[in-house]
């Protein structure tokens, strides 16, 4: 019995120590399995901070490669613009009659181009867009470098003092070290967009014509009845904005005082007029409270602070509205965008509501007539070629658009101000860039940069 009793006694001791080690190594397991996965975590995080960086650069790279293509661009415009002043006789592309001769200054290196304004958005251009030909892509970039072989730098180089010989061997270049283009990891493309081309909300506090222009135009962009659902329905706020409040609120959010203002439809120049009510009363009901800006946009997510402007209304209007463009630009009638198309259409009429303007075939064959006039003309497509195409259609056109030189007209064929949407994609990881610059001397001045 004596010898059963130590036995037993030895057999549970061995079982605690069995215990005690299988709980150790469930211990230092579980520490091990943890410190484990902070590791990978924290490498993976360390790669999508490294590929973000990477990606952001190379996003950076596709804006700065898409200046460089505006500046040839802005080239190519200049020559078009002299080149159509000598064969035309310093009239535009499809005006007739005399002309006035004036004196301006001319840019070096360009016969007739003209420096100030006309520089900027010469009247007549050559109809190319290299910015819609050629793609801003690191793909289609290093295709065209053919990979960028850094050896062909040093072909044909003797020696210092040595005449050149054939076949004779290369000598690398001085300096550091000579890389192709395309070798970094990742990718990235470009889209470039004509801000010209949209209508300008900045436009709607200016002096002289311009508001009553940029009246017409939103009135036609927003005059379809398809669009009624998006003024009849309340939005977040529970408010109901008509069509004209939409358009007031916007002048009001920009202009310099605190008063509202009404629309006069009999005006033949500005259409806005002071009513004598406060600008903010609409905003004091929201929740949170705030006011009108009473400076120009910022932004184009800025808009959505106006009255009457919510995520149907920007779906539905947002790609043909712009806030970057000067106070008293033009808009550009050489759009690829059909629906904008239609509403330079519309906004070309003397009556935007006329019935005639609603019948799709009218306006299908307009736009086709247009897309060829475009493809054949050497010098593009000129406002007064598109206001011809109206007429000949049978369309009554806006009296300010008859004479190219009428202070209320608003249309041209130009333009001096694009956005930039640059992505770079490194890994997993994408960043955007969007940037707006416009024509200068230099590779465009930039006014917006986001970073996404």
């Amino acid at each position: 019995m004596t010898m059963r009793r130590r036995h037993g006694k030895g057999s549970g001791a061995r079982g605690v120590a069995l215990i005690l080690v299988l709980t150790t190594i469930a211990i230092l397991t579980s520490i091990g399995v943890d410190f484990s996965y902070g590791s990978r975590v924290s490498l993976r995080l360390a790669e999508n901070s490294r590929d973000e960086v990477r990606a952001y650069y190379l996003a950076r790279s596709a804006v700065n490669l898409s200046r460089l293509l505006l500046y040839f661009q802005r080239q190519v415009d200049l020559t078009g613009g002299a080149m159509a002043r000598q064969f035309l006789g310093g009239r535009p592309a499809g005006q007739t009659g005399t002309t006035t001769a004036t004196t301006t200054p001319t840019v070096p290196g360009v016969p007739g181009a003209q420096v100030g304004a006309a520089a900027a958005a010469p009247t007549n251009n050559l109809g190319i867009r290299l910015w819609e030909v050629l793609p801003i892509d690191s793909n289609a970039m290093t295709g065209l470098l053919g990979g960028g072989d850094p050896s062909v730098l040093g072909a044909d180089r003797p020696e210092p003092g040595q005449p050149p010989r054939e076949n004779a061997p290369l000598r690398p270049l001085e300096g550091g070290p000579v890389h192709s283009f395309g070798g970094f990891e990742g990718s990235f493309k470009a889209k470039i967009e004509d801000e010209n081309s949209r209508i300008n909300l900045r436009a709607l506090d200016a002096v002289g014509d311009t508001p009553l222009a940029t009246y017409t135009q939103l009135r036609a962009m927003m005059g379809d009845q398809k669009y009624d659902f998006i003024f009849n329905e309340p939005d977040a706020q529970n408010d109901r904005v008509r069509r004209e409040d939409v358009v007031v609120a916007m002048k009001d959010w920009i202009d310099m005082d605190e008063s509202g203002s009404a629309i006069d439809p009999n005006s033949t120049r500005n259409p806005f007029v002071n009513a004598f009510g406060d600008e903010n009363s609409a905003y004091d009901r929201y929740e949170p409270r705030y006011k009108a800006k009473n400076a120009p946009f910022d932004s184009l997510e800025e808009v959505f602070m106006v009255r009457g402007v919510n995520d149907r209304f920007m779906a539905a209007f947002g790609d043909r509205l712009t806030v970057w463009l000067d106070v008293n630009a033009k808009l550009n009638i050489n759009t690829d965008d059909p629906q904008q198309m239609m509403t330079n259409i519309l906004a070309a009429s003397r009556n935007p509501a006329d019935p005639v303007l609603r019948n799709p075939r009218l306006l299908e064959t307009i736009a086709q007539e247009i897309k060829i006039k475009k493809m054949f003309s050497f010098f593009g497509l000129s406002a007064t070629d598109f206001v011809q195409i109206l007429q000949a259609n049978g369309v009554a056109v806006n009296p300010n658009l008859l004479n190219p030189s009428s202070p209320g007209n608003f249309l041209a064929a130009t333009s001096d101000t694009f956005r930039i949407v640059a992505t770079g994609h490194v890994g997993r990881t994408d960043k955007r860039v969007i940037a707006v610059v416009r024509y200068d001397d230099q590779l465009g001045k930039l006014l917006y940069w986001k970073e996404e």
